[in-house]
């Protein structure tokens, strides 16, 4: 299943890359999107950056789903961002795997201006391999990383105006 994420901040991509490599940030946006604990390490070599995080969920899934993650939902997340280019736009990959259940997802990241704004772009591929509920299972995850996009969003634009 397509993951499709479109965040818009009202800074320069500089500035929205610094936001988002900041450890402080990522906690801040991981706990307000619920998650019970995280572990965030962020490599810098020289110009590209790499974050992994770990943020262990609640099942907030649909019951068909919990018994595949269990009392908890543990999300690995890799970033990985390239030097920045000329313009200050930066392309990225993104990596999830969801420990206990049978769901990744892959795909690419971009940060670039879009007149006074930045904008970041996810577009990923969400493959649960899972026989028979395995399409409900993506939907579920769908959803579920959807709206932490629109957390991260809100998360991002209130850092960016001092509220930190």
């Amino acid at each position: 299943m397509d993951l499709y994420s479109e965040l818009r901040f009202d800074a320069d991509p500089a500035t929205v890359f610094a936001m988002l490599t900041d450890e402080a940030y990522i906690a801040k946006k991981t706990t307000a999107a619920k998650a019970l604990r995280h572990e965030i390490t962020v490599r810098r070599d020289g110009d590209r950056v790499t974050i992994d995080l770990l943020r262990v969920m609640p099942p907030d899934v649909p019951d068909f789903v919990r018994r595949f993650v269990g009392d908890t939902i543990d999300i690995r997340q890799k970033d990985v961002w390239q030097p920045a280019n000329g313009d200050g736009s930066r392309d990225g990959s993104i990596a999830l795997d969801l420990s206990g259940a049978p769901v990744k997802a892959t795909g690419s990241m971009r940060l670039a201006a879009n007149g006074s704004a930045t904008v970041l772009t996810i577009k990923a591929l969400l493959k649960a391999s899972v026989p028979l509920v395995g399409g409900k299972i993506e939907q579920a995850v769908h959803q579920g990383l959807t709206e932490a996009a629109k957390i991260e969003e809100r998360v991002g634009r209130d850092w960016l105006a001092g509220k930190r």
